[in-house]
């Protein structure tokens, strides 16, 4: 199943079925699916992988494949073995909304170990429902 970003931002496929999907932009849609889906063998269609992203589907257990249009050089690097990816475009790092500095919660995940960081994450995820 190709991904179509025109109708989703993020997307989590079983098979050939759609189970979860979202318009929405950040890291948010696919903590909100994480936490909703526990399926095995999935492949998410993510329209932008960080390394925040990347931690979060290898973390899940759930994620064998990502397709991406960007991916971040971090990201790349720290999901070559774990899980497949195809992407269209690799940068340095994701930016944030106003594409001045890297995105805080990319720079998180480069500058904390594994546990510290998904700690961290649902804390801030957790605080803000």
């Amino acid at each position: 199943m190709n991904p179509d970003f025109s109708k989703y931002s993020l997307a989590l496929i079983k098979g050939d079925k759609i189970i979860y999907s979202s318009t929405a932009s950040g890291l948010r849609p696919l903590v909100d699916c994480l936490a909703k889906n526990k399926q095995k063998n999935c492949t998410l269609h993510d329209k932008v992988i960080g390394l925040a992203a990347a931690k979060l589907a290898h973390d899940s257990g759930m994620i064998d494949l990502i397709v991406t249009n960007t991916i971040s050089r971090p990201a790349k690097e720290y999901l070559v073995g774990k899980i497949d990816l195809i992407y269209n475009e690799e940068v340095e790092n994701i930016l944030d909304k106003e594409r001045k500095s890297v995105c805080p919660m990319e720079k998180n995940a480069m500058n904390m170990d594994e546990k510290e960081f998904l700690e961290l994450v649902d804390k801030t995820f957790n605080a803000i429902q």
